[in-house]
């Protein structure tokens, strides 16, 4: 099975975790909306900027041959997206887009790490991805997603904005949806 990292992007609003008192509970999202203060205040539980779970995934790819309602309704309920959102993201202004697959990407057994993890931890495959060439430690976010190791394990990252992430670790989203993704 397919392996993602999910990375929490470092714009607002500012995540944070309950403290890690007990390594066998996951971290849950308490607060999200905090000022500049705050955060600076209790940076060892913020998550924005870190890698902060990873998840087995499957990619379905959504076509106009495979639209219709009940689709619909799946992938509106599991990315937690209100169909105008949706659909300004899919078309993005231009109706051939309308055209193109968009993809929702199915979380499952996902596993908050107990301490978020940093971005150097990451591996970089200078063949797999050529624009890090040079780089054998990741030290900036991709912009959508990248392939890259962990703990010798291969994954794919991926860069999730931090109210779309607040919903993933709840537990309330179970779809991502993308334009484009990466094949293993």
């Amino acid at each position: 099975m397919n392996k993602l990292l999910l990375y929490c992007t470092k714009a607002k609003p500012y995540l944070l975790c309950e403290p890690y008192i007990d390594e066998n509970k996951p971290c849950r999202i308490l607060r999200k909306d905090i000022d500049k203060v705050i955060y600076n205040c209790v940076k060892e539980n913020a998550i924005n900027g870190k890698i902060v779970a990873e998840c087995d995934f499957e990619v379905e790819e959504i076509t106009p041959n495979t639209w219709n309602a009940e689709t619909e309704r799946r992938i509106l309920k599991g990315s937690c997206l209100k169909e105008h959102q949706l659909f300004d993201y899919i078309i993005n202004g231009d109706e051939n887009e309308s055209q193109n697959p968009f993809y929702a990407i199915h979380i499952k057994n996902l596993k908050i790490f107990n301490k978020p993890r940093k971005l150097y931890d990451c591996l970089v495959h200078p063949k797999i991805e050529p624009k890090y060439y040079g780089c054998e430690h990741l030290s900036r976010a991709p912009r959508n997603m990248m392939h890259v190791e962990l703990d010798d394990i291969k994954y794919i990252l991926i860069s999730i904005c931090s109210e779309q992430l607040c919903k993933i670790l709840n537990g309330e989203q179970t779809i991502i949806v993308r334009k484009k993704v990466l094949k293993f």
